[in-house]
């Protein structure tokens, strides 16, 4: 089979029938046409004549391009679901990507904020103003819930069940979860919800989308990006922390405050346990530095 028409067959297959979300398809979408200019320069232009050191030239020359591993690692995995597809259609007889072996990560340091610096950046807001009032709502869920950003702006009026004080979250591959909030954060979205519509005057907002901007129409991850960017500079701390870092804080303050992890897990929507560990290793490392700096024997 062609391999353009092949990559259309499984962007197809990805969109119908496993219903990938519009971020993932615009990812392999992007990540299926660099491989197809590599393989026409190559002179492959069939699913079958692709093997795997056609592969394993096109992940080498992502390395030579200097990809982060993050996307790297995307790629691969993009390639292998492709040809794993493509062999259970039968329009390829083998799976050369099967072989191809991931990037090993770096250990990356959570940015994580204290409690102090929490209480400042949830402060920050003027609660008294529309726009404000949203934000501070943001803020606060993020914290209070643990949710991606993407999860959070992605709510609708029907996912938050204000009796119950519960958020019907919907996470990676539309898997749903049901994440507590606290009293407090349903009188905020109340009141919030009593002035949402003056956050765009001129404009007639979406009744149903929770967070919207001045034009009425749903915030994007990169406009919460720029929120926070904007708080944190007002509580005086640093901008390289993320909006993820409130995930990150949300995990570490639990597990520190007696959580057990696989509570975490079912609150943060890992699918292995193995994702929520990391957590232990960042907690244990914080352990290690306060008994250095504290027993006497450390110091010996």
């Amino acid at each position: 089979m062609n391999i353009d028409k092949a990559v259309t067959l499984y962007l197809k297959f990805m969109l119908n029938e496993k219903g990938a979300s519009e971020h993932t398809l615009k990812n392999y979408s992007r990540d299926l046409a660099d491989l197809c200019s590599y393989l026409e320069e190559s002179g492959i232009n069939s699913v079958n004549d692709a093997d795997f050191f056609a592969l394993r030239g096109f992940v080498a020359m992502l390395f030579d391009k200097g990809l982060a591993k993050s996307t790297i690692e995307r790629k691969i995995a993009c390639l292998k679901s492709f040809f794993s597809f493509m062999q259970k259609k039968n329009h390829s007889e083998d799976n050369p990507a099967r072989m191809l072996k991931f990037p090993k990560k770096d250990q990356k340091a959570f940015k994580v904020f204290n409690i102090d610096s929490i209480i400042a950046l949830l402060d920050a807001p003027e609660k008294s103003d529309p726009a404000g009032m949203r934000d501070a709502l943001l803020l606060e869920l993020m914290y209070g819930t643990g949710v991606r950003v993407s999860e959070l702006v992605g709510l609708n009026l029907s996912d938050i069940d204000f009796g119950g004080c519960r958020l019907l979250v919907r996470g990676k591959g539309k898997k749903e979860r049901i994440v507590p909030i606290a009293d407090m954060h349903i009188g905020m979205i109340n009141d919030y919800l009593d002035v949402k519509k003056e956050i765009c005057t001129g404009y007639l907002p979406d009744y149903e989308v929770i967070f919207i901007n001045k034009y009425g129409s749903r915030l994007t991850d990169r406009s919460v990006r720029r929120i926070v960017e904007k708080y944190l500079k007002m509580a005086g701390l640093p901008v390289d922390f993320s909006p993820h870092s409130f995930r990150h804080s949300y995990a570490t303050h639990l597990l520190e405050g007696g959580a057990d992890l696989r509570t975490i897990q079912q609150l943060l929507g890992h699918e292995s346990l193995t994702t929520t560990q990391k957590y232990t290793h960042m907690n244990l490392t914080e352990l290690l530095r306060v008994y250095d700096s504290a027993h006497p024997l450390a110091k010996r």
